[in-house]
């Protein structure tokens, strides 16, 4: 199969160990007993733990060989549109919803002759924005009142705002072509700020179309379900603000996740910095600051916002959204929580009565130095706290070897967690 490059998802191997490596980058004295043996990184056969609807489908197949490195499991996926590595299986199942979509999407022809005429009229048009966007006081100024209004909301991210690598530009956004990829996003399942550039090829000629007219693309019924969604649960409330997201514009939504962020009392040089960190797109953005508010009452909420300024590439800014999404789940579904604390340079929960609470993302968790690294230090907090001990969730699975250690420690473990912690909700 050949390779197509514009497939490819960039992910830097690097950033991943680095991550893991702050990750579990605590400074402890070890018990001799975590340090006895250790597992080293595996190849994971993808057959022993993946569903059939994603091990392989009509435009697609996961290669057997998945490697672990101790946390996470990297895929190899060959499709009709090209070989593409993933890392995390909530990537996968994103993925492979995408995948779906744009399958779909090429069924559907358009006159592209028209469409690249389009663009190249919309000069104009670009041109006649071109003042909006290099002298937007003066025009905010000079508009009519009534007209002035509908641009009060907009006002506020001028000179503020950056764009992201997974948004539309500026001009797009304003002549209203975002809004058309939005609704056909919506159409098909999927997030319109994906950094897939083949969904976004498809995106972009149906939004085109769509906005040409006459085409009724905008009235393809959705044919395929919202796996392919930002979110990271499968509920009808994630389904919902998924629609939501791709419908709005990202200016609106940096200005709504920002009054959100001021109304729980976080410092607004912090918030500006989190939304103008480019490894979050405005849907990752959107998502995180809804899973935020969910937890009103909670001590540190804008620790969140601390480890976020962190991420350095889409990978980690998802694998950090998603941790927030998840903990919000626990203390919506399991028990509520009192606060957060550092972990190393991420945030770790405690409950009302002193227990802590690890909620990991993770894919397959080995016993390994840093694992029994984090686990002596977690284990010599819970003892200061004198709480009722340490939980830990992960989306995935423990090695066997990891569930015995840490279960001999007195941890609970909750393997397979996701649903639990975000069932859902039809």
């Amino acid at each position: 199969m050949t390779l197509n490059k514009a497939f490819t998802v960039p992910i830097s191997r690097a950033s991943v160990f680095t991550y893991l490596f702050i990750f579990f980058l605590i400074q402890a004295i070890q018990p001799a007993y975590l340090l006895a043996e250790f597992e080293k990184p595996s190849t994971l056969k993808a057959q022993s733990f993946l569903g059939p609807e994603l091990l392989k489908g009509e435009h697609y197949s996961v290669v057997d060989q998945v490697h672990n490195d101790g946390l996470l499991n990297h895929y190899t996926v060959k499709s009709s549109f090209g070989t593409v590595n993933v890392i995390t299986t909530s990537s996968l199942q994103i993925l492979i919803g995408e995948i779906k979509a744009i399958a779909e999407m090429k069924k559907i022809e358009t006159d592209d002759t028209a469409i690249a005429s389009l663009k190249q009229s919309g000069k104009n048009t670009v041109e006649g924005v071109k003042t909006l966007v290099n002298d937007p006081k003066g025009t905010f100024e000079s508009a009519a009142a009534g007209v002035g209004s509908l641009f009060n909301r907009a006002s506020g991210t001028v000179g503020k705002r950056e764009n992201t690598g997974a948004e539309d530009s500026r001009v797009e956004q304003l002549i209203g072509f975002s809004k058309s990829k939005g609704q056909i996003a919506n159409r098909f399942g999927v997030n319109m700020y994906s950094r897939n550039q083949v969904l976004q090829t498809e995106l972009d000629r149906l939004g085109w179309a769509d906005y040409l007219g006459g085409l009724s693309v905008g009235m393809a019924t959705s044919v395929v379900p919202g796996v392919g969604g930002v979110l990271l649960t499968t509920s009808g409330t994630a389904r919902l603000l998924n629609e939501a997201i791709n419908t709005t514009p990202a200016s609106e939504l940096w200005l709504q996740n920002k009054n959100n962020l001021l109304g729980m009392g976080m410092d607004e040089d912090s918030i500006e910095l989190f939304l103008n960190n480019a490894a979050f797109s405005p849907a990752l953005q959107t998502v995180m600051v809804a899973a935020l508010d969910s937890m009103k009452g909670v001590d540190n909420r804008d620790f969140y916002i601390k480890v976020a300024l962190q991420a350095g590439d889409p990978l980690m800014a998802k694998i950090i959204t998603e941790s927030a999404v998840l903990t919000a789940g626990y203390h919506k579904n399991v028990a509520p929580l009192k606060h957060f604390k550092p972990l190393a340079r991420l945030a770790r929960s405690e409950t009302e009565d002193g227990t802590i609470v690890i909620i990991l993302p993770s894919d397959y968790l080995i016993w390994n130095e840093m694992t029994a690294d984090t686990a002596g230090s977690l284990e010599e907090k819970a003892n200061v706290s004198k709480g009722t001990g340490v939980e830990i969730w992960v989306t995935g699975d423990f090695s066997p070897m990891a569930r015995d250690k840490l279960e001999k420690m007195g941890w609970k473990t909750h393997s397979q967690a996701r649903g639990k912690l975000t069932p859902a909700q039809e």
